[in-house]
């Protein structure tokens, strides 16, 4: 039986069950409104305190997340009549992006005073993107989903043009609405197809109605693949990636570390319960579709990378490979627990990684500029060499040197693929990483050198308590993810453990 259809479903009338199945995202969602209404009454001088608050109300939906862990169980459950999931898989990326927004927000008032930014909507609007996010990974019905997507997307897209004075961000804003439209559009249109021809919008009952649609179904097929487009661009993988490059590099950075991560955790576990899960009869007619823009996206994402001498644009290009790594997990994850395993282990190693590497870029931003050029970065191990190591450190973990938790993500995502007889397809996965080795290596040299003479001296900002404490937990949460590999693995584990057919 599917595991989707599994789940026991609601009673006729919402009562607490499905309240506590909701309880991190009301959180976080009172936490929103509540921070409009003190942002109208708080002196500018005093808007660090709406982060402190950001920051209690992340920490207490944190906490009601790991609760949420054991009270699911093994099984869970579904809420508000089957539209919302209350399992282990949804308590694991809310986890994920709460831990994300968390440390966003640590870092981000000594960015945003610098850069002359901080006004208190800054908080409001992360706290919303967070809501949609956590949605979007719980969400089971098809009609969530969309509006759990638009929730995160609005949000983002002012967050993309914070920075109102800088033509740059106001590109990447606009650029990010123009093809978030068409994406959305694109989303919209395949579930309108899937609605038609199963009559669902629930996810549950959709896999049933497809498991009984014999001969395939070639509208069906279509809807699926126009999903599939739909979610590629949030993950930014290839060829739907055009916005990524200019979008990270224009917005505001701490709106960048936000966004390159979890945006693509909530996305990532929507295409496991949909392709893994719901869409699992019709493996046979969505996966080489998957594998194709997996391969893209490891290809021109490194390819790409190459050639940068910006941190923003080469971090921008390295998730587009990253997503292909995340990629090949859930193309061969029906029939093979250890893809979808690896999937989830691969996000919760590179939201660590990620974050940090676009953390140190975030800290050591000065006034009225961003850390961006590779100019910036020389002499940085001779100024600042905690941050210096903390940033080698991060590249390395995304290029999978051993011991760091990139290395362990994509060992399992290659033996996914090698378990599932796609030896081809895990060949380009180490291919493609060897390329990958070269552009995280020349940054790394780069901190190392002297600056140019003729280039001025960057002026380092101080890193705070802050920004250190940001730094200590993402260097801490890299190398427990690359060394404490069977507890980590364990834990993914029980989260697919009532995801896929058959578990």
């Amino acid at each position: 039986m599917n595991a989707l259809a599994a789940l026991p479903l609601a009673t006729a009338t919402p009562g607490w069950h499905d309240l506590v199945g909701l309880l991190p995202e009301l959180i976080v969602a009172g936490g929103f409104l509540l921070l409009m209404l003190l942002d109208l009454v708080m002196p500018p001088a005093r808007r660090t305190w709406l982060a402190v608050f950001s920051g209690a109300v992340l920490v207490g939906a944190l906490a009601v997340s790991v609760w949420g862990w054991y009270d699911a169980g093994s099984a869970g459950r579904s809420v508000f009549f089957g539209a919302f999931a209350y399992d282990r898989l949804a308590e694991f990326a809310n986890c994920v992006i709460l831990v994300t927004s968390l440390l966003t927000v640590a870092i981000s008032p000594g960015y945003l005073i610098r850069r002359k930014l901080h006004h208190g909507e800054y908080y409001s609007l992360l706290m919303a993107a967070t809501v949609g996010m956590m949605l979007l990974a719980g969400a089971t019905s098809l009609m969530v989903i969309f509006l759990a997507i638009e929730l995160l997307s609005i949000s983002l897209y002012i967050l993309s043009g914070f920075s109102r004075q800088e033509e740059r961000s106001q590109e990447a804003a606009v650029k990010y609405l123009l093809l978030g439209s068409f994406a959305s559009a694109f989303l919209l249109f395949g579930m309108a197809l899937v609605y038609g021809e199963t009559g669902h919008t629930q996810l549950a009952q959709i896999a049933e109605a497809m498991s009984r649609s014999l001969p395939v179904d070639p509208l069906l097929v279509g809807g699926i693949i126009l999903m599939f487009v739909g979610l590629a661009f949030k993950v930014s993988a290839a060829p739907f990636h055009a916005w990524t490059p200019d979008v990270y590099q224009g917005a505001p950075t701490s709106v960048t570390t936000f966004m390159s991560v979890a945006t693509k955790v909530a996305a990532f576990i929507v295409i496991i319960r949909l392709f893994d899960d719901a869409f699992a009869s019709y493996y046979s007619r969505w996966s080489a579709v998957v594998i194709a823009v997996a391969i893209l996206s490891m290809v021109i994402g490194n390819l790409a990378a190459l050639t940068q001498d910006s941190i923003k644009r080469m971090l921008a290009y390295s998730g587009i490979a990253q997503a292909g790594y995340i990629l090949i997990g859930v193309a061969v994850g029906v029939g093979t627990p250890l893809g979808v395993q690896g999937a989830l282990y691969y996000l919760a190693a590179y939201a660590f990684t990620n974050l940090g590497a676009f953390a140190v870029v975030t800290v050591m931003s000065g006034r009225g500029e961003d850390l961006d050029s590779y100019d910036h970065l020389r002499g940085l191990w001779h100024r600042r060499p905690y941050v210096a190591a903390a940033l080698a450190f991060f590249l390395l973990s995304l290029a999978g040197f051993p011991f760091t938790a990139g290395f362990i993500g994509k060992f399992l995502v290659f033996a996914a693929a090698i378990q599932a007889h796609n030896v081809a397809l895990a060949l380009w996965g180490i291919g493609t990483s060897a390329v990958s080795v070269f552009y995280y290596l020349r940054v790394t040299l780069i901190m190392f050198q002297r600056p140019k003479e003729e280039v001025p001296a960057y002026a380092w900002p101080r890193t705070g308590w802050a920004g250190s404490a940001v730094l200590l937990v993402s260097v801490a949460g890299t190398l427990v993810l690359g060394v404490f590999v069977v507890l980590v693995l364990t834990v993914a584990s029980m989260a697919q453990a009532g995801t896929l057919p058959g578990t």
